[in-house]
């Protein structure tokens, strides 16, 4: 089954239905079936680029031909069709028995016996079971919903990085074109013996390391482009065409509310929380270790006529009903199982609170990366870039009447060029803090 580029969204649309949202329900085996149409081993999606190709069409092709959300999809699938037979009676046992030597009684002899028994474990035990499978496949979720997340940000992250490439690559060359002029300016000056030779030198010099500069990033865009394809599993043949423009969003943001949100609708620690709720079930069922198990079972045995036909009940076929029950006495046992269970909880709740502590301090790292982002991306477009391209004009008019010296021009066309690299740099940072705090969050920034 083939699908294109332009019913790639409305899939996307059906892959997302849960995981996109930090309020997402309970995953449930209807969601399940309805997402794995999306992720048939079979489906197969035809990506093209071209100049009007972005960020989202390949998050939409992520989305859907990711191997590693792929195999998290599987997990959760297979936990859920789990739960759909935990906590279910075992299979009653059907047994037949043939006498080789009849057994001769007063009704006649005994032929063959049939045996039907079904175990009933105690009171509560299959709750118990149901129960952590229930949670085992929440556990599944949150760990897809997590994979899905992380997959966005590194996709996001490696379209972010290529842009700023092609951001240097594009200043690095509007550059050596300025300083070329600035070269043949000094050459002009030399030649009618306004400026001495030296200017000329210094020029030449500049301009070859911004020509060994400009090469050296040109060779890094195979490797970038190679990261990105990697992130989104496009085959080799695929190209992919450098960004000229990313989308920036100058929301602020509270580190109390980024971190709340974190603790609240992270999937990862959402994942210990279930954890914590399955080990709990695992407390309850390890407590039915010492209460016994019923089996409940009736016999039928086909019954010959008696050696005396005109005999009361001749060849009457018996039915027996019997109970069993089994002795829970190894005490050593059993208690270890309880304490199994009790450690693994206490595990799970240390834990649940290390990855708290963790997360929040992982948030405020990533809010301060932001915001410091944020204030350079201002502080670069807003102030010091127009003061370095002000500061270059003046430079050079100062150096067309001989007021000033040829390496203060250079000196001014560096600050501009480092400025712009950094404004450019402080876009692409503050667009990746972005896609991180959406990661650990799971929603959205501008809806936080």
């Amino acid at each position: 089954m083939k699908k294109t580029v332009a019913t790639l969204a409305l899939s996307l649309g059906s892959v997302l239905l849960l995981t996109i949202s930090a309020s997402a329900t309970n995953p449930n085996q209807a969601v399940a079936d309805s997402l794995f149409s999306a992720y048939e081993p079979d489906s197969q999606i035809v990506f093209r680029t071209d100049s009007t190709t972005g960020l989202d069409d390949y998050l939409a092709y992520a989305a859907l031909q990711s191997p590693s959300l792929r195999q998290a999809f599987y997990h959760w699938k297979a936990a859920l069709e789990k739960t759909g037979y935990a906590g279910v009676l075992p299979d009653p046992m059907l047994s037949y028995g043939y006498f080789i030597e009849n057994v001769e009684t007063r009704v006649g002899p005994q032929n063959q016996r049939f045996s039907l028994k079904q175990s009933i474990p105690w009171f509560g035990t299959l709750g118990s079971k149901k129960d952590i499978a229930n949670e085992s496949a929440n556990i599944a979720y949150r760990k897809y919903q997590a994979e899905k997340l992380k997959l966005f940000y590194s996709v996001r992250s490696a379209y972010y990085d290529l842009y700023y490439i092609g951001r240097d690559i594009e200043l690095t060359s509007d550059n050596l074109e300025l300083l070329k002029f600035w070269e043949s300016v000094a050459r002009t000056k030399y030649k009618v013996a306004l400026k001495k030779h030296p200017d000329v030198i210094k020029a030449q010099v500049e301009l070859g390391k911004l020509e060994d500069r400009l090469l050296t990033l040109q060779d890094q865009v195979g490797p970038m482009a190679a990261r990105l394809r990697a992130e989104v599993n496009l085959p080799d043949t695929i190209s992919i065409s450098i960004p000229s423009m990313i989308e920036i969003v100058e929301t602020e943001v509270e580190p109390q509310v980024v971190i709340a949100n974190a603790l609240q609708y992270n999937p990862n620690l959402n994942a210990i929380s279930h954890l914590i709720d399955k080990e709990r079930a695992g407390v309850r069922l390890a407590g039915k270790a010492s209460s016994p198990n019923f089996t409940f079972g009736v016999d039928y045995i086909e019954t010959g006529d008696a050696l005396n036909p005109s005999m009361d009940e001749s060849g009457k076929d018996p039915f027996v009903f019997g109970v069993g029950i089994n002795l829970p006495i190894w005490f050593g046992k059993n208690n270890a199982k309880k304490n199994e269970a009790k450690a693994k909880l206490q595990a799970a709740k240390y834990g649940y609170a290390d990855a708290q502590n963790r997360l929040v301090a992982f948030a405020e790292k990533i809010v301060f990366q932001y915001s410091d982002a944020l204030r350079k991306t201002r502080l670069y477009r807003d102030g010091l870039i127009p003061k370095a391209e002000q500061a270059l004009n003046a430079s050079y008019a100062a150096y067309q009447v001989a007021e000033t010296d040829f390496l203060n021009v250079l000196d001014a066309q560096r600050q501009l060029i480092a400025f712009q690299l950094r404004y450019e740099r402080a876009v692409a940072d503050l667009a990746t803090s972005r896609a991180k705090i959406e990661m650990i969050t799971g929603s959205e920034l501008d809806k936080q």
